[in-house]
Formats: C-alpha cells, structure tokens, sequence
C-alpha cells in the first residue's frame, strides 16, 4: 500500500468526520450508507439544512453524463439565496451539492474539472462515489478525500482503500500482459468472482482502475478509442445478469 494510501486508511475509522469547509470539494466512498454519513454529518457537524433549503441540492445518478455536468455547472453559479456574499453581509451564506453517481463518463469528468478549478468561494461539492477509481486522477487531485463510509466497509465484507489499491496493481500487471496472458489473467478473476472469492464489484473496480491507468498514461485525447471500451463494457456491468467473462475479454482484446 502506498504512503497516500496509508494516509487515507486512517481515515476509514468511525463515522465520516468533517472537519471543516474550507475546501470546495471532497470526495467520498460508499453508496447509500454514505450518503445518510455525508448528510447527518453536514448536519450535526456543520448545522447545514438539508431539508427544505434551495441552498442545499441532493442528487443521485446511475450514470453522470456530461450534460449531467452542465447542469450542475449552471446550478453552481447562481448565488446562495441567504445573505449577500458580494458585500459580505452573510460570510456564512453557502451552496451545499451533493452527487451521489454510480459511474461517470469521461467527458463529464472533464466537464467538472473545469468546475472545479475555479469554484465560486460559496460553493462547495461533495462527490460519493462506489469506487474511487471512477474518479479520473485529474479530478481526484482537486477533491478532498474524505474517507470510505464505515457501512460500505461492512457491506463489502472489509473492502476499502487496501482494496483500490490493489485494483490499481490489477490494472498495471494487465496492461503490461500480451493478450493471450491477458485472457488467462481475466479467467483467473472471473473464476474468483464465480466462486465468490471476490464480489462482482472487483471486476468494475478493474476497469475503472484500468481507465485511470490509460488516462494517466496516454492521455484522453490519444486514448478515446480504449477508454470507449472500458466504458462500453462497464455500462453492460450493470444489465440484470451480465456475462463478466465476456465484457473483460472484450476489453483485453480491445485496448
């Protein structure tokens, strides 16, 4: 595990803990439990409404598209309807978002970014996601990590940063695979799912752990043609009963 990895473990014990808003963005992983955290900790820690306040906006997606990213974008920009943060009369005046995805496209990925880099000095975005390598590496440097809800760890049966780690080890030794080995590699993983080794969320780990290794390494631009495939065979992760084996050899044989 690496030092930043240890670092962020420390931060898995107990219930999510905010210290301060002094950031404009975090991130957190986990999936329902971790929204119920997120919000009782906005609201116990930060005396934040999160009922009946047009300062304050929930929003759960399956897939986050970019024109998902443009709402959010347009929705940032208006001001806090409390206080007048122009003449500082309320310096407490805020905009609380909270997005809970499920997966996110690249391009509206790329859509944040730009959200991120220069966020209204009121607004401040909080980002639960499954998995934190869905996040591309861009978008991870501008959040706050806040941890991993202590309901998901129980959920997943212990799973957490060690985990994320490993999905990214995963990603690497396949990358660096011919495709014949590429295939015996995905056999092995599909077996342990099959067995119950591991849950079927390893395998959208591995991909969204390989889709931030090309992006990192090759660049949106000169890799759209594989991370098309990632995300192609990870939207089929989520019919009633898909078939694992084929969707990861269809990306060993793609990328």
């Amino acid at each position: 595990m690496t030092t930043n990895a240890k670092n962020d473990a420390k931060k898995l014990v107990g219930l999510i803990k905010i210290p301060s808003l002094s950031h404009h963005a975090y991130y957190l992983v986990g999936e329902d439990s971790a929204h119920v955290e997120l919000t009782t900790a906005l609201a116990k820690q930060h005396k934040i409404k999160i009922h009946g306040n047009p300062d304050f906006s929930d929003r759960k997606y399956e897939i986050f598209t970019i024109d998902d990213a443009r709402e959010l974008k347009t929705s940032a920009e208006m001001r806090p309807t409390s206080g007048d943060v122009t003449t500082g009369a309320d310096a407490d005046a805020k905009k609380i978002f909270v997005v809970q995805m499920n997966s996110v496209t690249v391009e509206a990925q790329n859509a944040l970014l730009k959200l991120l880099e220069e966020p209204a000095s009121y607004v401040h975005f909080f980002l639960i996601v499954p998995s934190a390598h869905l996040l591309l590496p861009t978008v991870k440097s501008r959040l706050s990590f806040i941890g991993t809800s202590k309901g998901e760890i129980s959920n997943h049966g212990g799973a957490g940063v060690a985990d994320i780690t490993s999905a990214a080890e995963e990603a690497a030794t396949f990358a660096g695979l011919s495709v014949p080995k590429r295939l015996v590699y995905i056999k092995k993983l599909v077996d342990d799912i099959s067995d119950e080794k591991r849950p079927k969320q390893a395998a959208i780990d591995f991909l969204n752990a390989l889709e931030s290794l090309i992006h990192s390494t090759g660049g949106a631009r000169k890799s759209t043609q594989q991370l098309e495939v990632i995300e192609k065979a990870r939207g089929y992760m989520d019919d009633r009963a898909p078939s694992v084996k084929m969707l990861l050899e269809y990306v060993a044989l793609n990328i």
